[in-house]
């Protein structure tokens, strides 16, 4: 059964510009049919962009999907067939493999320019601090923010029981690894990740968590991340999770850009 059907959602088919940044602030996710698929079978994974939680809300430019995988322990294969299914993204791939399988997929770079008063309340509600900081001890807290951003999105499948592999870092420029075996869990449970940039501990970083059952939906903020890059993410409750978080600094190539984004999701299932 698909996820959607379980816990009554829906695709959405209407163009929705959510917040006040824009569509370039809408996280990209990653929502397969199942969670947890059988060997041998053929699954469609939906590449997801919204800020409304399981749903998605922009389709199309499949051009800037990069690597799209399933990976497993001593193995992995492509997500083919990309294709644009009403307001997402889609493909398909046959999971042959077992334990922990994790599918993933970035973006190419995007520039965009927002307006200071847009690009400020966008750092504010990803609580990127220091970028704030520095644009008001810089005086720049009134000019426009030229930012490059790119995404990296995870979700954790789980085929017969878990092996550990969940704990594998794919190679993204910045991920988020669970650092234990969230199908194992209950809710009201805690799941403790690691979020990395470039290899190293990602330290400071606001982590935020999106959860959905039944048709309901839920925001909220885990906390930020220690000098070690570690949190404990509070799970209340079944249903599907998304985690996120976005890295910024300044862009090594300022011709380009005043600012580099990178944004971080992983998504699960708890029941």
């Amino acid at each position: 059964m698909s996820i959607f059907r379980r816990y009554g959602f829906r695709i959405v088919s209407v163009l929705a510009l959510c917040g006040a940044w824009g569509v370039h602030a809408h996280d990209l996710f990653i929502m397969p049919d199942t969670f947890r698929p059988e060997r041998g079978a053929r699954i469609t994974i939906g590449f997801h962009v919204s800020d409304s939680f399981p749903d998605s809300e922009v389709g199309g430019r499949l051009e800037r999907l990069r690597n799209p995988r399933l990976v497993w322990a001593g193995g992995g294969t492509d997500i083919v067939h990309l294709r644009t299914a009403g307001k997402r993204n889609v493909g398909d791939a046959v999971v042959r493999g077992s334990g922990h399988v994790i599918a993933v997929v970035s973006t190419t770079p995007t520039v965009i320019e927002l307006e200071p008063g847009k690009f400020t309340e966008y750092l504010k509600h990803e609580g990127l601090t220091e970028t704030l900081q520095w644009r008001a001890n810089h005086g720049e807290s009134g000019k426009p923010g030229r930012e490059r951003y790119s995404k990296y999105a995870k979700a954790l499948l789980v085929v017969g029981a878990g092996d550990g592999f969940a704990r594998h870092a794919v190679g993204h420029i910045i991920e988020i690894i669970p650092e234990a075996d969230p199908y194992r869990l209950k809710p009201g449970d805690s799941l403790p990740i690691r979020v990395l940039f470039q290899g190293k501990p990602a330290e400071d970083l606001q982590v935020q968590t999106a959860w959905a059952a039944k048709g309901k939906s839920q925001m909220a903020i885990a906390g930020r991340t220690g000098k070690d890059g570690r949190l404990r993410v509070p799970l209340h409750a079944a249903g599907l999770w998304r985690i996120h978080t976005i890295k910024m600094q300044r862009c090594a190539e300022p011709a380009t850009a005043d600012w580099e984004s990178f944004w971080a999701s992983l998504t699960l299932e708890l029941r």
